[in-house]
């Protein structure tokens, strides 16, 4: 009973922590900074800049390879993202010698041409889901953000992990969307709630076997 109540209190607290997360993260993608597109040294050399959700400026992508990156266009249709490596600026110390991987266009997964992506934002990397494919370094296509794959099929020396630049958006993006602050908290109080029904049902069975006796007899 112990190793699954402390299960259960663990995943209490670990959904509690998620919500503080997600809440904090909401507040900072509401509070961004919005404007015209800056070009992309201006905003990583800017040690107050908070660069997620910032619009940054069109990189040349002439005479760079591609990768196929699975992904959704900003309509939420299913497809592949096109994405190149572009070294980051000598300034950005946290990058030196690394480069960021930059969408160029999507490629509807029921296919057609290439969409070329006009308008550029700094976004975190998407989380790897458990049921992902396996990266397909033989034919460029990804499924998993793996900085070491990745820079394989670039020819690059190391792509950057903390963040990449995709199409820029006003919406909140899907990660944060999906799974509100709130539904976090229900997550929370649900694995508690059945941490304390194990303790009742543990003291029950106790009660009923006369394990327990609360009275003299």
């Amino acid at each position: 009973m112990l190793p699954a109540l402390a299960l259960l209190l663990w995943l209490g607290a670990w959904q509690w922590g998620r919500m503080g997360d997600k809440a904090d993260a909401v507040a900072a993608w509401e509070s961004r900074e919005t404007g015209a597109a800056l070009p992309l040294s201006g905003v990583l050399c800017d040690v107050r800049a908070s660069y997620f959700g910032q619009e940054v400026e069109l990189p040349d992508p002439a005479n760079r390879e591609f990768i196929r990156f699975q992904g959704r266009s900003l309509d939420g249709e299913p497809g592949w993202r096109h994405m190149y490596a572009l070294p980051l600026p000598d300034c950005f110390e946290a990058g030196a010698g690394q480069s960021v991987l930059v969408q160029h266009g999507f490629e509807p997964l029921r296919g057609g041409d290439v969409v070329t992506t006009e308008r550029l934002m700094i976004r975190p990397p998407p989380e790897t889901g458990g049921f992902a494919a396996e990266n397909d370094t033989a034919s460029r296509t990804f499924y998993r953000f793996e900085p070491e794959s990745l820079a394989q099929s670039l020819d690059s020396a190391r792509i950057y992990a903390d963040f990449w630049i995709v199409g820029y958006s006003d919406e909140l993006p899907p990660e944060l969307a999906a799974v509100p602050p709130v539904q976090h908290l229900g997550y929370a109080l649900t694995w508690w709630g059945m941490a304390l029904a194990l303790i009742a049902v543990y003291l029950g069975l106790h009660v009923q076997r006369r394990r327990l006796c609360f009275t003299r007899r």
